[in-house]
């Protein structure tokens, strides 16, 4: 009776479902506000975390995905145009730059935005203030996810990919670390560790500073992108389930599962709480 008490009281709270345009497919965090694009809608929705409502909709164009928020700028990527936006967190006006074909993901990172092109198989390197291409790396077939350790960019990549590589951001040399496992994709946010989501529906837990697998957990159907909470577990969202995983990255294991919207898709920790995108529907859910 105390131990189902005691996992009430810890478990995640629902305190709001804001409505963000169909289909939110990439958040981020800064400037006093959550940032969330919208797949199908094409808008970048500025949610107020005071009153956990949509304070402004900056058309962004269908297709916009994956969001970052740092250099004095949110930046998303949309795929469909092969563009990637800098939106001014003050005036809301927009600049882009084109880049690789497909472009997956963004980061801010080392001074420069990183952008992985699916198509080409680059790894373009921005700069944030004159918005141009300095360089383009080749890091292989189909780049998907981006995450920054050690003082390294670390990409991760799709369809027949079994490894991920190490990009210094410096030299722009390449370094390949096979982890035994196909589609090692989206790397969860915040975790000293990488946590990799790879072959649908396996975390990999890879060492950053030399590359090797240190375990591997398999859990639910098609994982998205996950993230840290501030209580050490990582939340780990379940496209095809819509529930999130939370998972204890000490014992490698799922602690429980709840439902978390329709297409649970990705995590951002941000203001004390995790907000969790409903890929599938059309709003993003605040826990506490």
């Amino acid at each position: 009776m105390i131990a189902a008490l005691v996992a009430l009281l810890l478990a995640p709270h629902l305190v709001a479902t804001i409505p963000t345009g169909n289909a939110p497919c990439g958040a981020a965090a800064g400037f006093g506000a959550v940032w969330i694009a919208t797949d199908g809608s094409g808008t970048l929705a500025r949610v107020d975390p005071r009153t956990n409502r949509v304070a402004r909709r900056i058309d962004v164009g269908a297709g916009a995905c994956s969001v970052a928020a740092a250099a004095g700028a949110v930046w998303v990527v949309n795929y469909k145009t092969n563009a990637l936006l800098r939106v001014d967190p003050l005036t809301f006006r927009t600049r882009s730059v084109n880049v690789d074909s497909t472009p997956f993901d963004v980061l801010v990172a080392f001074g420069r935005v990183w952008v992985t092109g699916w198509e080409a198989g680059i790894l373009d390197e921005v700069d944030p203030v004159s918005l141009t291409i300095v360089r383009r790396i080749d890091v292989g077939p189909r780049p998907i996810g981006l995450a920054a350790r050690r003082g390294a960019v670390w990409v991760g990549f799709g369809r027949e990919a079994t490894a991920v590589v190490r990009v210094d951001p410096g030299t722009a040399s390449v370094t390949r670390f096979p982890v035994g496992a196909a589609r090692p994709g989206w790397f969860a946010a915040g975790t000293p560790d990488l946590w990799v989501q790879a072959a649908d529906s396996d975390l990999l837990q890879v060492d950053p500073a030399s590359g090797q697998v240190r375990g591997r957990l398999h859990v639910g159907r098609t994982l998205g992108q996950g993230a840290a909470s501030p209580d050490g577990t990582i939340w780990v969202p379940d496209k095809e389930s819509s529930v999130v995983h939370r998972i204890d990255p000490v014992r490698r294991r799922v602690l429980d599962s709840f439902p978390a919207g329709p297409g649970a898709y990705l995590v951002l920790r941000a203001f004390g709480s995790m907000w969790v995108l409903s890929y599938a529907g059309s709003d993003v859910r605040r826990f506490r």
